[in-house]
């Protein structure tokens, strides 16, 4: 295989040309140096025309077939010829392969980025451990970025606690409903931060929030043209409580008028409806089958174990 086919597999649009190429049973280790156009200083934007030196910077990027990839990378120094600029020196950064200041190729902070968004540090650091990427928990979790918190807060949000650490430490999170995206997260639940960010986010017209009085006391207090709707599923959980809490409470009642339903004679109906058809859903064909398939093995003797 060529330099060029080398080239076009690892680095596809990337301005570099491999020189050498060493492969272990761990581990691959590419030599490459850019070539691309001179880039232009990084705090003024004048133009690199002459080059300072070389050195090589070592990289790692994604695994090549279950074995750790390492970049040594061979990039150039330009003076700064511009006279205002305080900087004297600068280094060129390869696109789509290197970034200042970084040991990890961009490909491969975007691998772990997305590792860290999905499994958080220990599950992820387990996850690249077999994937063969160079890191570790605390650095998974230093490439998370907080979102951008918008200046007005949604015309409907959504308010609810969260645990950070159940029953001792919670949240607050807060929700644009109608995008159904997380807008923001607050340390606490009190109603003190909940009111600070509403001032300091208006624009809600409506606040959908569970039965808690703090985050009440916090719109009255904040918003108090805003409003205020219960959630559904606590809506739901709290008819359902209820129910829970009648029937428990007049549980005798009901006993009594069971066993009375019991004793007396059944009423008679008069030209029934019959009753409604529907037509089966695929659960319901297979758990047919696999009851038929069950007994017909019970009957040819086979114990449950086998079945």
């Amino acid at each position: 295989m060529g330099a060029a086919a080398v080239e076009d597999v690892l680095f596809p649009g990337i301005d570099v040309r491999v020189t050498a190429v060493h492969a272990t049973e761990e581990r691959v280790a590419v030599e490459a140096s850019s070539c691309g156009q001179p880039p232009a200083c990084p705090d003024c934007g004048w133009p690199g025309r002459r080059v300072h030196s070389r050195y090589v910077r070592r990289v790692a990027e994604r695994p090549l077939v279950g074995r750790a990839l390492v970049i040594r990378l061979r990039v150039r120094r330009f003076f700064c010829e511009r006279a205002s600029c305080r900087r004297r020196t600068f280094v060129e950064q390869v696109p789509d392969l290197s970034e200042r200041y970084r040991r990890h190729s961009v490909g491969l902070r975007r691998w772990m980025r997305a590792v860290a968004t999905f499994l958080g540090g220990r599950p992820g650091e387990r996850l690249c451990r077999v994937l063969q990427l160079p890191t570790g928990r605390t650095h998974l979790l230093g490439l998370l970025t907080a979102p951008v918190v918008p200046e007005r807060a949604p015309r409907v949000l959504g308010v609810d606690e969260f645990a950070f650490r159940k029953g001792w430490r919670y949240g607050t999170v807060l929700v644009d409903i109608e995008a159904a995206r997380v807008v923001d997260v607050l340390p606490d639940r009190d109603a003190a931060s909940f009111a600070t960010w509403l001032r300091e986010h208006p624009g809600a017209e409506i606040i959908c929030r569970d039965r808690a009085s703090a985050y009440s006391s916090a719109v009255r207090e904040a918003v108090p043209e805003a409003q205020e709707v219960a959630d559904r599923w606590h809506l739901l959980h709290n008819l359902s409580s209820a129910v829970e809490k009648t029937c428990h409470q007049h549980r005798s009642c009901l006993r009594k008028q069971a066993e009375a339903d019991r004793d007396a004679e059944p009423r008679r109906i008069i030209n029934p409806l019959p009753p409604p058809t529907l037509p089966p859903t695929k659960i319901a064909v297979r758990t047919v089958d696999r009851y038929s398939d069950i007994h017909r093995l019970l009957g040819q003797g086979h114990s449950v174990s086998e079945i």
